[in-house]
């Protein structure tokens, strides 16, 4: 398609009126702009067409493709999607960009990653320990002393948390089975194995899930659990006790492909972030 040869579907008159301006400006911007000759000379020609013959501005690029104008005509367009209207704008504003008549936006200030949580402290998870055995019922304190267990020994993120069982338990709690989309086999670090030996061998059906047994999964199944806890003021999060075993991982030189395969995570980028919190040697 050539400019020249375009047609659009308007009264004669109206467009010989406006056609000199519309053929200029997309000669000057077309090659400029990420969309078709098509639509830009579509886009182009309807705008001065209501700009000029349906509301009277003058005949100038000063006036026809300022934001608010486009703004504006935009809005009124008859009968079209809010994704024709999208477009439409976008076509607009890119051609008063090119024109010089729309002053282009900086680019949005891109977002800073989120900072993650500092690990437990030893004070930290000595009150944690405390906070399970001060739940307010058997059934509770089994489930607060897994969550903890868990999080803190082997690290594991809420749905791997909540999908172990006993019978996901190695010999003497010393690793931990995981299914799921992640299939992999952790390690429990050793102030945790014996405390996870043992509550496995207390469940009465092995092949019940160690934290809340018999509750279908949600993913803020932890976080109801723990805002409906006793205790003190310090309490659990997974997020916050898988910082605190990557970074004693860390601390301990673990090896990286061993540490990415129990972590279950795919690139060390995903661990670089918790540097910060290693001690300085």
């Amino acid at each position: 398609m050539d400019v020249e040869e375009y047609t659009p579907d308007l009264p004669t008159e109206d467009w010989l009126r406006v056609r000199p301006a519309v053929v200029e400006i997309v000669r000057e911007v077309t090659d400029h702009l990420p969309y078709s000759l098509a639509a830009v000379t579509n886009a182009v020609a309807r705008h001065v067409d209501w700009c000029v013959n349906v509301s009277g501005f003058p005949l100038s690029k000063e006036s026809l493709f300022r934001r608010d104008v486009i703004a504006y005509a935009v809005d009124l367009m008859p009968t079209s999607s809010p994704s024709t209207r999208g477009r439409q704008r976008a076509i607009l504003l890119r051609t008063g960009e090119r024109l010089g008549t729309v002053e282009a936006l900086p680019p949005l200030t891109p977002l800073s990653a989120a900072q993650p949580s500092a690990p437990y402290t030893a004070a930290d998870v000595e009150d944690l320990c405390a906070w399970a055995e001060f739940q307010s019922s058997t059934a509770r304190q089994a489930s607060a002393r897994a969550l903890i267990a868990l999080g803190l020994g082997a690290g594991l993120p809420t749905r791997d948390l909540c999908g172990i069982r006993a019978l996901d338990i190695g010999r003497g709690g010393e690793h931990v089975h995981v299914g799921g989309r992640n299939p992999r086999t952790v390690p429990v670090t050793s102030p945790w194995a014996p405390a996870l030996d043992q509550i496995a061998q207390h469940v009465g059906d092995p092949s019940a899930t160690l934290f809340r047994p018999g509750t279908r999964w949600h993913p803020n199944i932890v976080t109801v659990f723990v805002e409906r806890s006793s205790g003190l003021s310090v309490h659990p999060t997974t997020q916050r006790m898988r910082v605190t075993w990557i970074v004693e991982q860390l601390t301990h030189g673990t090896p990286m492909h061993l540490l990415l395969h129990t972590a279950g995570v795919k690139s060390m980028d995903a661990l670089v972030r918790y540097e910060k919190f290693l001690p300085h040697v």
